[in-house]
């Protein structure tokens, strides 16, 4: 809401008391810190209200099913619902797993194990043939099929050629910047390191773009920030440096992110709401807003959801920036245009398109520019925003049965081999944070397709499923080695449980990050 006082008054010039808890605040005091006081009481107020009518436990996150935004074809401006994250409830069945909010602000995972209705269309020229419209009303697992189909039909055989990104190791986002533009992306492309005679069939690829994505969004580069919500999901700087190299950076970003959709190489980097619904092209309405700042929110939501005096809010429709000489007007005239119960709506929806596109303009559209270049926007505006979520990235936590059910052996080892139950007991004792490092170390990525293991790939886009392969247990090198391109770990026939734990452990603990190109 910004800073809701009289433009000059710093300091109360009498005692105040909060109409709501009561609380008193001396003459001199900070009337920043006693207006904030007060708009939190108000906030908390309208949440143990709305908690009470539907009998609820504070903490919880109301559902309000059939949501949609403007419900009416002429809303009263300050009956949006409020407090909603997502029309979870009322899209559960669509989905493989659903993200549910429980008391106190946790998410679990829930694994939908109903999936979806029987394909339209007995073969694949059936399925393309079926209308955008058809599909977009779809369920998802239909949606993605037709997804991925259109998508084959854009990718150049192998047959015809590679392309091949060289890059150094100790500067790969330089050396990616100065070759990204002249690969066509539609093609199988090999990354190769200068000075390394490891050769690329699909798990450098993702080392690759895993690597690139955590240097962009480095705090040092100064690109992206952290959202103000509960996921560790990112948000882009609206105080970004607009020269020639950060724009070429937000348009490598799109490259990364569109090969990986492209070849289904899950990100380990989550977006914020409003970035997800830009790529869709849907509008971002202000319950999105939870998921780039918690503040604006709560603040935005109290000015549509409740009468309130002149008095109590004494803004104007502009926003400050680093000082009141660096201020955006969001309408003509804005600096002379009060805020009242009349127009709030408006001003909100003002803000929302200042902080979530017009502040980010330049950096949006280079991310946008390359991203569409390589996936077509109709494409994707196909999607809701969990399903792109779940295409972006994938499972949200590792299904051990999962894995064991779709894991090959080779060599000497078979399902009921002493090795191989002793390497499940132990995973089975991992948390998932640890998981997803082992996993990564496996595959070259913390994440499995949306569909799970048995969608593992490898390079051109073939299934390739995890598979262990016995190798001699030797002194000399008694760790596991993994070959990413492959999906394949070679597991050392150890004698001991006590071993391979130890083994497997020392390969978990290692800072993998850095280690590009490791097989």
């Amino acid at each position: 809401m910004g800073n809701c006082l009289k433009r000059n008054q710093t300091q109360l010039q009498q005692n105040q008391q909060c109409p709501k808890c009561h609380l008193v605040f001396q003459a001199q005091a900070s009337a920043v810190q006693y207006q904030q006081h007060v708009t939190n009481c108000r906030v908390r107020q309208i949440q143990i209200q709305a908690v009470q009518s539907r009998n609820l436990q504070v903490g919880d996150v109301i559902i309000e099913p059939n949501h949609h935004p403007n419900p009416n074809p002429n809303p009263n401006p300050r009956t949006t619902p409020h407090y909603i994250q997502d029309d979870f409830q009322n899209r559960k069945q669509k989905y493989y797993w659903c993200k549910e909010l429980l008391a106190g602000s946790k998410i679990k995972y829930k694994w939908n194990k109903k999936l979806s209705p029987p394909m339209p269309g007995s073969n694949v020229s059936e399925m393309l043939a079926l209308p955008w419209v058809q599909i977009k009303n779809s369920e998802f697992p239909i949606k993605q099929t037709w997804f991925r189909l259109q998508l084959e039909k854009k990718r150049i055989p192998w047959q015809q050629g590679a392309e091949t990104l060289s890059v150094n190791k100790e500067s790969f986002l330089m050396t990616t910047l100065n070759m990204y533009k002249e690969i066509n992306w539609h093609k199988e492309v090999k990354v190769h390191i200068d000075g390394d005679k490891v050769l690329d069939a699909g798990g450098l690829l993702r080392e690759w773009a895993n690597l690139i994505m955590k240097e962009i969004i480095h705090p040092e580069s100064g690109m992206f920030q952290l959202a103000d919500c509960e996921d560790a999901s990112y948000k882009i700087n609206c105080e970004a440096d607009t020269d020639e190299h950060i724009i070429d950076c937000f348009k490598l970003l799109g490259i990364v992110v569109g090969k990986c959709i492209f070849e289904r190489i899950p990100l380990n980097i989550y977006f914020d709401r409003s970035i997800i619904k830009h790529i869709i092209g849907q509008p971002i309405f202000l319950e999105d807003i939870y998921y780039y700042d918690r503040q604006l929110y709560q603040s935005w939501d109290f000015l549509v959801n409740n009468k309130f005096e002149a008095d109590d809010v004494s803004e104007f429709f502009v926003i400050y920036r680093q000082s009141k000489r660096d201020y955006y007007e969001l309408k003509p005239g804005g600096q002379n245009i009060q805020l009242d119960m009349d127009n709030c709506q408006e001003y909100v929806n003002l803000c929302i398109e200042y902080y979530t596109y017009l502040s980010v303009k330049p950096f949006l559209t280079a991310f946008l520019s390359t991203l569409y270049s390589i996936i077509p926007k109709q494409l994707l505006s196909l999607l809701e925003p969990l399903e792109l979520e779940m295409i972006l990235y994938g499972t949200p936590f590792i299904d051990i049965n999962d894995w064991k059910d779709n894991t090959d052996y080779k060599g000497a080892y078979y399902r009921t081999h002493q090795t191989i139950q002793w390497f499940w007991e132990i995973l089975e004792q991992l948390d998932q944070f640890n998981l997803a490092k082992f996993l990564q170390f496996c595959t070259g990525s913390t994440r499995t397709p949306v569909e799970g293991f048995r969608k593992l790939e490898s390079n051109r886009g073939n299934c390739s499923k995890f598979c262990i392969e016995s190798v001699p247990f030797t002194k000399a090198n008694p760790f596991p080695k993994a070959h990413t391109c492959f999906n394949r770990l070679e597991l050392p026939m150890y004698e001991t449980r006590e071993d391979i734990e130890s083994y497997l452990k020392a390969v978990i603990q290692a800072d993998m990050d850095g280690q590009f190109g490791m097989e």
